[in-house]
Formats: C-alpha cells, sequence, structure tokens
C-alpha cells in the first residue's frame, strides 16, 4: 500500500503464535517470510506494530529493528 508520498509500505502483520508452540522460532520465521514477502513485492519498508517490552518489542530487538516511537493506547 503506498503510503502519503507514495513509497510502497507493508502493512502491520498481526502474528500470533499458540502458548504450547512459542519459543521454538516459529514467530520469528513468521516475522522474517512476512519481511521478506514485502520486499518482495516492492515495498521499501514495513509498519510494525508492538506492545512496548512485550515478547513482539523483544523479538523485534532481536531482529535488530528500531523503534521510530510509540504511541501511548492506555484508556481506549
Amino acid at each position: 500500500m503506498p503510503d502519503a508520498v507514495g513509497q510502497v509500505r507493508l502493512l502491520p502483520q498481526y502474528i500470533g503464535v499458540l502458548p504450547a508452540h512459542r519459543r521454538a522460532g516459529h514467530g520469528r520465521a513468521l516475522g522474517r517470510a512476512a519481511m521478506h514477502w514485502g520486499h518482495r513485492q516492492g515495498a521499501a519498508y514495513q509498519l510494525l506494530q508492538t506492545s512496548v517490552g512485550g515478547a513482539s518489542d523483544r523479538l523485534c530487538a532481536a531482529e535488530g529493528l528500531t523503534s521510530l516511537g510509540f504511541v501511548n493506547q492506555r484508556g481506549v
């Protein structure tokens, strides 16, 4: 999907792994597959959404991704 200046972006992929199957690399494999797919489709970047300090946030950090900021969703 194009952003406001026309660059193609991959929107957030909501990935979940059942508790019984966590800590086996499945979330990491799914995230990497989504990023590779987006790259092959011409996406210049991907938006990611995580909970600060949560499992997905830690996974993104372990993958070398950096935060561009955050939005506080308390009370929504």
